[in-house]
């Protein structure tokens, strides 16, 4: 706790340093057009001020999806979100997944994210994202800037952040469709790296191109933890993904996506700092047991393929992705581990899946009436189903197989406000590396509540 209070006091002095040192005098915050402009509010910002203990001239502060500050010259812009997700539910498993994971059954109670973001605009040129989750242990999740205007180019990327790689993946997980991201791409996805990326969007917003060289570091808890994973890093992996919409009606209503990703990784088999290791939560935040898993194994490279697919048509939406990798493990041989899943979902209440032609993936679902009994609202409602499959197994180097068949019901109060069901039913088989698993069984019942500041 003391740790977290120490980062916020941080930040918070930087803040202030940077509104002392850009601002005149004359200190007096700009409420006029904030809509939440009452006595209340007003005193907050006395008290801001007040501990700013400097001038902050003509700042506009306001609440907009987020807490805004605006510079007086409107130059520079800084939004600060609060994202929170409360996971709980039961799980259930076999006897034979009991022995082999003793601590995989029972009730369980968590953040699954407690995530600050901070994001600034400098003129129209330049974005700079910080986020930071403290649910469990501290992660941070990004850590970039991004210049949006480079000629003739597009928009460049450097610092802390995702690989392009996978719809799912590259879709944030306050978004997707179930409370976790499917088998194949928790265990083969790049993820988050330090490195340099290139974007743009091109015939008219139809097909988007992504590709970037990352550091090999793995995730980091501080920006001093980064410093020194950054110089160790263990390789360097080659990314890109490039998307397009071959049909897209009435703003995204009716769309089909297509889109391909790839990854080379180089990998020094010498250096034991990051080994490889392909591995898999079953669908579930509830606990940490991997029932699918290769194990460390140095390597001397790999390639990850994996096309995707999306079909919107009103309510209904289907999407799929297959997702491969062809491993160069030295004296373990040369194995492939792959996977897939395919769902469908249908909103009972008319609405559609929101699609970003910038980017290539999916963004949040606005309800047509956000729930307000009164004014006859009850919000948006979504079924689901997915199917996903994942295969470990291969040369010498046997982690498993595993089925996961999930069924899900969300209901979106607003756009920022959802409550998730999911039940999945999760299979193991052919698991050698210990604890081995033969044939074991786990019925998962789980739910979020969800919400966004």
């Amino acid at each position: 706790m003391m740790h977290v209070r120490s980062i916020f006091a941080r930040f918070g002095v930087v803040v202030a340093v940077f509104l002392f040192l850009v601002s005149g005098s004359n200190v007096q915050a700009d409420t006029t057009s904030s809509e939440s402009d009452d006595s209340g509010y007003r005193k907050i910002l006395e008290q801001m001020e007040e501990g700013f203990r400097g001038p902050i001239a003509e700042w506009h502060y306001y609440w907009h999806e987020g807490l805004r500050i605006d510079s007086p010259e409107k130059n520079l812009t800084i939004k600060i979100n609060l994202s929170v997700m409360v996971d709980g539910g039961y799980i259930g498993a076999n006897d034979e997944l009991e022995r082999a994971f003793p601590d995989l059954e029972g009730p369980n109670l968590n953040f699954r994210e407690l995530k600050v973001s901070i994001f600034g605009t400098l003129y129209d040129w330049a974005e700079v994202k910080l986020g930071i989750d403290f649910a469990n242990v501290q992660d941070i999740k990004d850590q970039w800037i991004r210049f949006t205007k480079v000629p003739y180019i597009g928009h460049i990327t450097l610092g802390y952040m995702k690989e392009p790689f996978s719809l799912e993946e590259s879709t944030s997980l306050r978004y997707i469709t179930f409370m976790e991201r499917a088998l194949p791409v928790l265990a083969f996805t790049p993820g988050r790296n330090f490195g340099i990326r290139y974007h743009t969007a091109a015939l008219d917003q139809r097909m988007t191109w992504h590709v970037g060289a990352f550091l090999n570091t793995g995730s980091f808890s501080t920006v001093g933890e980064s410093k020194d994973q950054i110089s160790e890093a263990s390789g360097w992996d080659l990314t890109g993904r490039i998307t397009y919409l071959p049909w897209y009606e009435d703003n995204g209503k009716r769309l089909l996506h297509l889109g391909l990703s790839y990854s080379h990784q180089f990998r020094d088999p010498l250096d034991t700092k990051i080994p490889e290791q392909f591995r898999a939560r079953p669908e579930s935040a509830l606990t940490d047991d991997r029932l699918v898993d290769t194990g460390k194994f140095l390597s001397d490279g790999a390639n990850l393929i994996n096309p995707e697919l999306a079909i919107v048509s009103g309510p209904l939406s289907l999407q799929g992705e297959y997702l491969h990798v062809f491993e160069d493990a030295g004296p373990l041989g040369k194995p492939d581990f792959w996977g897939f899943y395919l769902f469908g979902s249908y909103l009972i209440t008319g609405e559609s899946r929101k699609y970003n032609t910038l980017n290539g993936n999916f963004s949040r679902i606005k309800p047509k009436h956000d729930f307000h009994p009164r004014l006859g609202g009850w919000g948006a409602w979504e079924l689901a189903s997915r199917f996903s499959y994942i295969d470990l197994n291969d040369e010498r180097i046997k982690g498993g197989k595993e089925f996961d068949f999930t069924a899900g019901l969300n209901w979106y109060l607003s756009k920022k406000t959802r409550f998730m069901f999911n039940y999945i039913r999760a299979k193991v088989k052919d698991r050698e590396r210990p604890p081995s698993v033969d044939d074991g069984s786990a019925d998962i019942f789980q739910a979020r509540f969800q919400i966004e500041f």
